[in-house]
């Protein structure tokens, strides 16, 4: 049962923790904002231990929490982790969190909206080599065209204010965009399948699309034409390329790896 409720917007979380510390209890605090959005933090003797924040746990779950400004949160008096990911004392925490909150919230002043589809920059555009750690890496190569820039940051595995400061230092070096590039569809070429070499339960191509990107598929011609001649929209060309693959119609001539980079999966 919860012994102390109410709401973020009145009672500010750093607030709630310096009176749980100074107050030495031992609970849970769990935080919702929104009905699909739920985390907290346990304390002992006044301490934190634990935190979580799907998908992180511990610091840099806490880290997280501390930028919830809007929700709701509740006590759990005596209730225990089942782990313990957390053994930095609270006020440390506090004040590495809320430096780190402030330099995030600067760096997100400068991101794009949520929302914005992250392209990768042709390499033609890049002035020099750039050379880059493996968090880098990690976020750029999750950069397909395809994903916000919300699913990117959620997929970097790392704290929000990290992946947030990865993928302004991306954006500054001009290795990924905002801007849609639809270059790379002219690298991937398709060829038929003969029917000496296919299957024979091979069905007829199931949508009008795929046979309309079938009829003009030559081995030479690549899919930026075939979506310049059809003028479909680029995912639905994407998810008929897939279609005629995966029932053995096509095969790839040339671009696998521009394939596998914004049209596999």
């Amino acid at each position: 049962m919860a012994t102390m409720q109410g709401d973020l917007a009145e009672y500010a979380l750093p607030d709630l923790l310096q009176f749980i510390h100074a107050t030495r209890k031992q609970g849970q605090l769990l935080l919702e904002a929104g009905p699909t959005r739920a985390a907290g933090v346990y304390i002992a003797g006044g301490e934190l231990i634990h935190a979580y924040c799907p998908p992180r746990v511990g610091v840099p779950a806490f880290y997280n929490l501390l930028a919830w400004e809007q929700g709701r949160f509740a006590f759990l008096k005596n209730a225990a982790p089942v782990e313990r990911t957390i053994f930095d004392d609270l006020q440390n925490l506090l004040l590495d969190g809320l430096r780190r909150l402030d330099e995030l919230r600067l760096v997100q002043r400068r991101l794009p909206p949520r929302d914005t589809i992250l392209h990768l920059t042709p390499e033609r555009d890049r002035q020099a080599e750039i050379r880059l750690k493996l968090p880098e890496w990690r976020i750029l190569s999750s950069v397909n065209g395809r994903r916000s820039l919300e699913e990117v940051l959620h997929l970097a595995g790392t704290s929000e204010d990290e992946s947030s400061r990865i993928v302004y230092g991306l954006l500054l070096a001009g290795l990924v965009g905002t801007a849609r590039d639809d270059t790379w569809l002219q690298g991937i070429v398709l060829a038929r399948v003969p029917t000496a070499e296919a299957s024979s339960s091979r069905a007829p191509p199931p949508t009008l699309l795929a046979n309309l990107v079938l009829k003009r598929v030559d081995g030479r011609k690549h899919l930026a034409a075939i979506l310049a001649e059809l003028g479909c929209p680029e995912r639905s060309l994407g998810d008929e390329v897939r279609l005629l693959l995966r029932t053995g119609w096509v095969r790839l001539a040339s671009g696998r790896d521009l394939f596998d980079r914004y049209l596999a999966g």
